[in-house]
């Protein structure tokens, strides 16, 4: 279970201004594909996730997204279905 402290002040502003830095590129958390399962998210289309050109794993931690983490296979992803970048 995610801890609430991540959806209020000040937590909740630190990680938009994480995600903000972060959108000259795709973002997980920008695509409606992307979806919460847990403490994980994961694309509901099925596409696995690679982080930093290494390991494929099905999910990503959700603080991680909520904060721009995003997976490399979401920048050139077909489907891919939410805000676009430059």
């Amino acid at each position: 279970m995610i801890s609430d402290m991540w959806f209020k002040r000040p937590k909740v502003n630190e990680l938009t201004i994480l995600r903000r830095e972060a959108r000259r590129r795709r973002l997980t958390y920008d695509c409606m594909n992307a979806v919460v399962q847990g403490n994980t998210v994961v694309c509901k289309r099925g596409h696995p996730f690679k982080v930093m050109g290494k390991r494929k794993s099905p999910g990503l931690p959700v603080i991680g997204v909520l904060g721009g983490m995003s997976s490399c296979e979401c920048r050139k992803c077909e489907d891919y279905d939410g805000e676009e970048t430059e």
